[in-house]
């Protein structure tokens, strides 16, 4: 790998002062290089919204080198592998030149860093963030400082990265697609007057460059004072936001008092805190905790217990509707919005609501799952010799997929001591290292939806309606198969095989009639024949179910015993399948029973209104209330 930039030279980088709409990323390069306490910057934003060209402009604003870290960078490149010369010479070990082992004094560049091995990318920003180079390779302890910065670009519709790594980054800036016309066409405009003579161009930017790289020279963040109302201010914004941890709360300090110096000034001003909170805190913003619902003094949940067990009257009409909800369930009085057309006595049929975007809803693994099928959303461990070289082993039995240069590596320190009988290098059964691969497997997602009077009432369906096209476009988005089961009346109904065609998920989600009563057992029942049936063909299998849980009657027409749940409960818990509960639940009565069945059948559990990743950023906007 060589130092430096791939691609056009380092000479000729659009200036970060050229570029349109960048003025927040310009001013975060220049906190990275004038603090000693600020390590790392990630922009993150859509494709083609000048993520790469900012990180490389550091280059013309520092004399430190440049290292870019490539997409298949391996951990022998990264901390280094036994020198193998120096061993077959010497029979020493000696660890070999590696990246982290240059990068010293210099700033590291790693594009589409959410595309990066998971581990590869939390070794590079936590040697960056503590200063230290610590690991094993091949039995020779790495331990060395590390003093240098760390740019990473992502596009967060590639994939997302976890908390914990975006914890780490002292600093991130988002970056969109322009929509002032004019703006636009200043980019255009830009981009043209660079490619028609980069030369002429830098030199023609050369005095906003020089001021800035003056600017960022002559800062001296440790000088700026920092009170005691600073901090408390800090730690109030922090805990409004319920950012866990306090990275966060450093974060902004130094960042803030590198600004200040930037600006000329000796204290922490309104507006450099301001945009300290922005630079620090948007990616380690979290939910608020949950409110715990009280229910009205009119209707009791020993009361709605009553309503679950009467047997209904009427068949399409819920057994266990609360105040309001039988005449919207049964189609009777219900006027809502969401009401296209009758389906019949009892039945409705809802609108699709407005779509989303939806945020991770997919729970992580916990282990490799072996012999999967290529897709996009998740890694498996290959087992034959397809997919992309992680590591190596020592192999178990006979192996076809042997890893040459570990092998080697392996039996160079004993060459000296071998009899070579002509050959170069001499090797033995325990040298062998075969590769580790893992590639990218599919996954089958299956919406097993409540399509109960419960459910309609309200008009709650539309909201569903809504979320369940938001996870099929990230679906689509991440190349998964989807399909849909609707539970409701007396059955549980395919609605549609699992398929990639958004568009004809979306023609089958505008049919699917609400109303009846609720048969959940008989919808636990067709999903789990669905993926069982799809995890034997080598897919990754995960279960969605939309429910308030409120499950009141089976095939029979009769409330399911508690036997016949638990059966149900344990089947699912020890089937391999991955399962979400997203609880529809709505009003201020709320039961929990969609929580009780997560807890029973081992799901990940979320409310219908944390699907969308929108709503997260109102934390941000109240806390930012507090500077103006």
């Amino acid at each position: 790998m060589d130092e430096g930039h791939i691609g056009k030279p380092v000479s000729v980088c659009l200036p970060i002062t050229a570029m349109e709409g960048m003025e927040e990323a310009r001013d975060a390069l220049s906190v990275l290089l004038c603090s000693p306490d600020v390590h790392s910057l990630l922009i993150r934003g859509p494709s083609g919204t000048g993520k790469s060209v900012a990180a490389r402009s550091i280059s013309r604003l520092s004399d430190m080198g440049v290292i870019e870290i490539p997409q298949n960078i391996t951990r022998e490149q990264l901390f280094g592998s036994i020198d193998i010369e120096t061993a077959m010479r010497t029979g020493r070990r000696v660890v070999s030149e590696s990246v982290l082992g240059r990068a010293d004094g210099k700033i590291l560049v790693a594009d589409n860093a959410n595309l990066l091995p998971e581990d590869i990318l939390q070794s590079i920003v936590n040697a960056v963030s503590d200063g230290m180079v610590m690991a094993e390779v091949d039995g020779i302890s790495v331990n060395s400082a590390l003093d240098a910065k760390l740019i990473c670009t992502m596009d967060p519709n590639e994939g997302e990265l976890s908390d914990h790594i975006l914890d780490r980054f002292d600093m991130c800036v988002i970056t969109s697609t322009e929509e002032d016309t004019v703006r636009r066409k200043n980019v255009v405009r830009t981009n043209l007057a660079y490619e028609s003579d980069p030369d002429g161009f830098i030199k023609s930017m050369s005095e906003s460059e020089n001021e800035l790289k003056e600017r960022i020279e002559s800062a001296t963040p440790e000088t700026v004072d920092v009170t005691d109302s600073l901090m408390s201010t800090i730690a109030e914004v922090c805990s409004n936001m319920y950012v866990e941890g306090h990275r966060g709360d450093m974060s902004v300090l130094n960042v803030s008092c590198a600004l200040s110096s930037l600006n000329g000034k000796d204290f922490v001003g309104q507006d450099e805190l301001k945009e300290a909170v922005s630079l620090c805190l948007q990616h380690r913003r979290r939910e608020p905790p949950d409110e715990e619902d009280s229910p009205p003094p009119e209707q009791s949940p020993e009361q709605e217990e009553s309503d679950d067990e009467q047997s209904p009257e009427v068949e399409g009409s819920d057994a266990h509707s609360t105040e309001g909800e039988g005449q919207n369930a049964d189609g009777d009085d219900g006027d809502g919005d969401g009401e296209s057309h009758d389906g019949g006595q009892g039945e409705k049929v809802f609108a699709i609501g407005e779509s989303f975007d939806v945020r991770d809803f997919v729970p992580p693994e916990d282990r490799f799952n072996k012999n999967r099928r290529s897709g996009k959303r998740d890694l498996s461990r290959s087992t034959d010799s397809s997919g992309r070289m992680i590591g190596n082993r020592i192999p178990v039995g006979m192996t076809k997929d042997i890893a040459l240069c570990a092998t080697i590596r392996a039996a160079a320190p004993y060459q000296t001591i071998r009899e070579h009988k002509g050959l170069a290098i001499a090797l033995r059964k325990e040298d062998l290292r075969e590769k580790v691969r893992i590639r990218k497997k599919g996954t089958r997602l299956l919406f097993v939806v409540d399509g109960s009077g419960s459910v309609g009432a309200h008009d709650r369906m539309v909201s569903v309606k809504g979320a369940i096209l938001s996870m099929l476009d990230d679906a689509y988005r991440r190349r998964d198969e989807v399909g849909l089961v609707v539970f409701r009346g007396d059955r549980a109904e395919t609605v549609l095989p699992m398929t990639r065609s958004v568009l004809t998920a979306y023609k089958c989600l505008q049919d699917v009639p609400t109303g009846g009563r609720t048969p959940l057992i008989e919808g636990l029942k067709q999903g789990y024949s669905i993926l069982s049936h799809e995890a034997d063909m080598g897919y990754e299998p995960v279960m969605v179910i939309l429910t308030d849980g409120r499950g009141n009657s089976n095939s029979e027409g009769r409330k399911p015993t508690k036997e016949e749940f638990d059966h149900m409960a344990e089947t699912l818990r020890d089937s391999g399948i991955r399962m979400i509960v997203i609880d529809t639940e709505a009003g201020y009565v709320r039961f929990g029973k969609a929580t009780e069945l997560s807890n029973a059948i081992g799901a990940q559990y979320m409310r219908l209104e944390e699907l969308n990743a929108e709503h997260l950023s109102e934390s941000i906007r109240t806390a930012m209330k507090l500077f103006e």
